[in-house]
């Protein structure tokens, strides 16, 4: 590990240099979005800086956002203990990493089911995708066992446990329910 005591520094916008052969591609929308998680979230990712000249390693979407947001100082970690080249190296680790893995689907959308009061667009995600995505792979993986039928004889002379039983099954996902009377004959 190469340095264990990171700093937070407040540093003047208006002193931060861009990196000029960043090669992660910043979008107006992509900026928006950021902006909008700033907006309700705050600054919380200090930007990754090196140099005397606050060259900006990491953080140059959320620079942009926080001139849209009229921000003059940002907090800022400095990675001076890198060489130049780790510098460089780091630029590009960095921006990668996030890209490398997809998420845990199950958790997902869980997590989106319960924070339904987020639009999450705002932050440049559709939910309806995912949520799309995960009842196709729910369909899926429960086609075969949706197609299996099931039949179930109850004895009518317990009325009030039939009407709970028929309400409990019905509230398993992936279950249905035909409900048939068949007259006992005399």
């Amino acid at each position: 590990m190469k340095n264990s005591k990171l700093a937070i520094e407040m540093i003047a916008l208006d002193t931060l240099t861009p990196y000029a052969k960043n090669s992660k591609i910043h979008t107006k929308a992509q900026i928006e979005h950021i902006t909008n998680s700033i907006k309700e979230f705050g600054f919380n990712d200090p930007l990754g800086i090196a140099g005397t000249n606050n060259v900006v390693l990491e953080g140059n979407g959320r620079i942009e956002a926080a001139r849209m947001l009229g921000m003059t100082e940002l907090p800022c970690v400095r990675l001076d203990h890198l060489s130049e080249s780790e510098q460089r190296a780091y630029v590009i680790a960095h921006n990668s990493l996030t890209l490398e893995t997809g998420f845990d689907d199950a958790v997902l959308f869980a997590e989106l089911e319960e924070l339904k009061e987020y639009d999450f667009s705002d932050y440049g995600i559709n939910t309806e995708k995912y949520i799309t995505t995960l009842e196709n792979l729910q369909i899926k993986e429960l086609g075969p066992i949706r197609r299996a039928r099931y039949l179930i004889s109850i004895d009518v002379n317990h009325n009030d446990r039939v009407v709970d039983l028929i309400a409990k099954l019905r509230d398993i996902e992936g279950v249905i329910v035909n409900e048939t009377v068949n007259e006992a004959c005399s």
